[in-house]
């Protein structure tokens, strides 16, 4: 054993170690300081918005999303690089908090672990050094070679840095400890495999080496220990920082839209609708983008960029990022409320014109997708709602959608048509009756029908269907026939905000003056809005969610096969993603005698969106490349179907379309789920 003194207790140059500790420690903690002030003030110029309600479901997916990463392996390989460096750099962490207690003179870690818990956590150090290395190789080696296509546009010098900044904190510790046991004379009581394979390579140096080596690989740890921490605030890698929070304040209720203000009521009270600055946003969407890890994953499961449309969920949220970065500069003066603004710095301040363009937010079909797949909880359906309701705000919406508001606000339907002729459909129905509903009737179920359903040829097949199945099944039931309003849902998610609480509240005065137990709908917008944009206490059920009740309850007895041949189910985005009804879809169709059903790749909560059902109504993205719908049609090819079911009007119109701009009639057909069960009835 060679008798050495500690690194932190040595003198250089006649400078005592811990001195330098010291002065390390102080440069890095107030340049770190000085970063994270900065972005508190960034964060703090963000609006109000309400975060700490149900504490104990946060703290549960705080839990399995944020510790135990729930979200990683979705895309395995990668997930698995991700949990082992996190895990890893969990319990390195304390190693690298234990090794700069040391470097001050207070090795606090020390003093409070038992000689059995010392061996037990080194022993674990040692092998997650060997797994974070390995893992960091591997995922530079991605990055190098594999390349994967979501990785385009990431910052990746910037992870090679980081990347690198893990394993060389990992190569100097093992070296530290290395050279610790040779000094020891190579008799330590405890199993090292890392350290101590590396032990080997320091056998025959001699004292003089040894004792170099070994501050230098002490200080060199403490070194980037430090850097590492001024570091990550500076980049996309402060998510490393932000994650946590992050999704301990994720919005825990799906479908629902933020409200234009939290700190506001009305909207006649607020001055400016919507956001065109960075200072516009909420406090929390401003912490997402802090938060991005630029994985990618947005973008990959992105309808419209899929399709060609210029819109990157991950690059829209790196182009706001590096906007907020430079609104408010770690060095300088950050502005502040009420400042006199030049017209070249309020120009420079707005966000359309200077790093997205128009197009980019209209080509969002807010199918919840890049939500769904974030791992750390990005929220981009709100955003891209908030910088819509300032293009509508600002009168730089495309032209089409004027018309659309205005036979909303006269007639209550987009097509401008008479209220008197919304139940026109139903009188056509040969041997069903259809009860109108009027002020003060009673009924079991409202039947909610929606615009589109109402007036279009091909979705009213789709609400006579549903009609005729709750005949059969003896449910009494009602619509509300001129009384009813379009449900808003299509208006909200257009940035229409006035519109749709105009719809709103003339739905609700309606539905006050009508008894019945549940409602029931056509559309999974509709079903989404009145579920979550309504402030209504009664039960809102999908017709799919009914109709399996009543199969389930033999209500509803099959009497005939479905017509030969290989079925799938398309989980639409309102329905699926934003409201989590996928098996009872699936439970129904599996009661149908005859019908073999099989999955796209793409199914359940990683559904691909068919493209329509919000704004592409009424305006085509003229840089699309590829429909969704076309993109979805070929899924269903490649899983062998011949018949695409579907529960919503809008995906059922979108795919028709599509197979006939293919030329795949005779190949492929798509059916809504209640034109499939009646035909069995």
């Amino acid at each position: 054993m060679i008798e050495m003194l500690h690194p932190a207790a040595r003198t250089y140059a006649g400078i005592p170690g811990y001195v330098f500790g010291w002065l390390a420690f102080s440069v890095a903690v107030l340049f770190f300081a000085h970063v994270m002030r900065k972005r508190y003030i960034l964060l703090k110029a963000g609006r109000a918005d309400p975060r700490l309600e149900k504490i104990w479901e946060r703290l549960k997916g705080f839990f399995v999303f944020g510790i135990l990463q729930r979200r990683q392996p979705r895309y395995l390989w990668a997930g698995i690089i991700h949990i082992v460096i996190f895990w890893g750099f969990v319990v390195l962490g304390l190693r690298s908090i234990d090794l700069l207690t040391q470097a001050l003179g207070m090795p606090v870690l020390g003093l409070l672990m038992d000689r059995s818990a010392e061996a037990f956590y080194g022993l674990m150090r040692d092998i997650a050094e060997i797994c974070v290395l390995v893992a960091c190789l591997w995922a530079m080696g991605r990055r190098f070679i594999a390349r994967p296509k979501r990785y385009e546009g990431s910052s990746h010098t910037e992870a090679y840095i980081v990347l690198g900044l893990i394993s060389f904190l990992m190569i100097t510790d093992i070296g530290y400890d290395a050279i610790g046991l040779v000094i020891e004379g190579g008799n330590g009581d405890n199993f090292a495999p890392a350290s101590g394979f590396a032990s080997l390579f320091f056998q025959e140096t001699g004292p003089s080496f040894l004792r170099s080596g070994h501050a230098l690989a002490f200080w060199l740890h403490i070194l980037a220990f430090l850097f590492f921490l001024c570091f990550l605030p500076m980049g996309k890698h402060f998510h490393i920082i932000t994650a946590l929070p992050n999704v301990f304040l994720r919005r825990l209720a799906k479908g629902s839209v933020k409200p234009v203000r939290w700190d506001v009521q009305g909207l006649e009270e607020i001055e400016k609708i919507g956001v065109s600055r960075i200072e516009d946003f909420t406090w929390k969407q401003l912490l997402d983008l802090f938060t991005c890890t630029e994985c990618g994953r947005c973008t990959d499961r992105c309808p419209a960029f899929s399709a060609g449309r210029p819109l990157s969920p991950k690059s829209l949220t790196m182009k706001l990022r590096d906007h907020a970065y430079g609104m408010f500069p770690l060095f300088g003066r950050s502005p502040a409320a009420g400042d006199k603004e030049d017209a070249d710095e309020e120009e420079r301040r707005e966000i359309f014109g200077n790093i997205l363009t128009e197009e980019e937010i209209w080509s969002c079909t807010t199918c919840g997708a890049c939500e769904e797949e974030c791992p750390v909880f990005i929220e981009y359906i709100d955003k891209i709602i908030d910088m819509r309701r300032n293009l509508i705000e600002t009168s730089n919406a495309p032209r089409a959608f004027n018309q659309v508001f205005m036979h909303l606000e006269k007639t209550g339907n987009p097509f401008g048509k008479p209220p008197s002729k919304r139940s026109a459909w139903a009188s056509e129905l040969e041997g069903m009756s259809v009860r109108v509903l009027k002020e003060g009737d009673e009924t079991d179920i409202l039947y909610y029908v929606d615009s589109y359903p109402s007036y279009d040829p091909r979705a009213q097949s789709v609400a006579a269907a549903v009609v005729r199945t709750l005949n059969l099944a003896g449910v009494e039931f009602g619509i509300l026939g001129p009384k009813e309003k379009d449900s808003g849902h299509q208006v909200r998610r257009m940035g229409e905000e006035g519109l749709f609480q105009l719809l709103m509240e003339e739905n609700m005065e309606t539905l006050k003056g009508i008894k019945f137990k549940k409602i029931v709908t056509t559309d999974p917008h509709a079903y989404n809005t009145l579920r979550n944009d309504y402030s209504i206490k009664f039960q809102v059920l999908h017709y799919s969610m009914l109709m399996n009740s009543l199969m389930e309850q033999g209500l509803l007895k099959p009497k005939r096969d479905v017509e030969p041949g290989i079925y799938t189910y398309h989980d639409p985005c309102y329905l699926g993603r934003h409201n989590g009804i996928y098996d009872e879809p699936r439970r129904l169709l599996k009661s149908l005698p005859g019908l073999k059903l099989v999955e796209m790749e793409r199914s359940r909560d990683r559904s691909f969106c068919c493209g329509g059902g919000d704004i592409i109504l009424w305006h085509e993205i003229s840089s699309e490349k590829e429909r969704p719908a076309g993109i979805r049609i070929n899924m269903a090819r490649k899983a062998g179907a011949g018949v695409i079911v579907t529960s919503c009007p809008f995906c059922l119109m979108h795919f028709e379309d599509a197979i006939k701009t293919a030329g795949l009639e005779w190949e492929l057909k798509v059916v809504d789920l209640a034109e499939l069960v009646v035909s069995t009835l």
